[in-house]
């Protein structure tokens, strides 16, 4: 049973999906994406329709804002869903931390989104997440991503783009002036799993 339980760790990604610290300055924002905490955005009627406003954050100090570009999305309830089509969404932040290395974005969402991409500066860049990964949770998985920086210089404000049909609970981006990665490589949690599957596979012979 112990070697059982120790596979089983390996199955499970080094990432943490809420704790985690960058070195030096870093900040944060966070959303709880609950008509409780977002009432101006919980009516059905929203769902197809733009946004009055942007989501601004409910915890944090970075400046960043959650806004629907397109398709569906309204916050009910406990999370925010559209509404069975495909929704279109942004995190941007116009004044971004000095010196910007490093963007995490993690989140509670149900399913996987059809895209993930970065702009800066203005700019169309549509730069992929350098790494990604799921977490195991309870409720929705923990997704997370994150974009390496560091060889970019001259970084202001960016934006991170994305789209799917899904339900979140929770949204938060965190940045930094220094990388450091704290995703895991996919690998790792696929050959935890490997691992385990290996192990009952001789229980049952035996």
């Amino acid at each position: 049973m112990k070697s059982l339980l120790c596979l089983f760790a390996l199955a499970v990604p080094s990432f943490g999906a809420i704790s985690f610290s960058l070195p030096g300055a870093s900040e944060s924002a966070s959303w709880t994406l609950t008509s409780a905490v977002h009432p101006g955005f919980n009516t059905f009627g929203t769902a197809a329709n733009p946004w009055a406003s942007a989501v601004t954050p409910d915890a944090g100090t970075a400046s960043a804002v959650l806004n629907k570009t397109g398709g569906s999305g309204y916050i009910g309830g406990s999370f925010l869903y559209t509404a069975g089509a495909v929704g279109s969404f942004s995190i941007s932040d116009s004044s971004s931390i000095p010196s910007l290395a490093t963007i995490v974005l993690q989140g509670k969402i149900s399913d996987p989104l059809a895209s993930m991409v970065l702009n800066y500066n203005g700019g169309s860049q549509a730069l992929p997440a350098t790494f990604s990964a799921v977490v195991a949770g309870s409720g929705y998985p923990d997704r997370a991503w994150q974009w390496d920086l560091s060889g970019i210089s001259g970084i202001t404000s960016y934006e991170i783009l994305y789209s799917g049909h899904h339900a979140a609970n929770s949204l938060s981006v965190t940045t930094g002036d220094s990388f450091l990665q704290v995703i895991p490589e996919p690998s790792t949690g696929m050959l935890g799993l490997a691992a385990l599957g290996l192990t009952f596979i001789r229980r049952r012979r035996a």
